[in-house]
């Protein structure tokens, strides 16, 4: 579970250095890295939930 989380952590030290960029960007730069932290952490929550329950009960239709 460190290791998913220093995994998660690292990904989000490198698009917080791609958001704080003291540099000119291109057109929608910073709104894909801004998404990419969502989807780092969508990740990182089903990493986790997957250990934490790896069976997960199924939903009914």
């Amino acid at each position: 579970m460190l290791q998913l989380l220093d995994d998660h952590l690292a990904e989000l030290a490198a698009l917080r250095h791609v958001l704080a960029a003291a540099r000119p960007v291109h057109m929608g730069e910073r709104l894909s890295a801004a998404t990419e932290t969502v989807r780092s952490a969508e990740r990182y929550a089903l990493a986790v939930g997957a250990l934490l329950d790896p069976q997960p009960a199924s939903v009914a239709r």
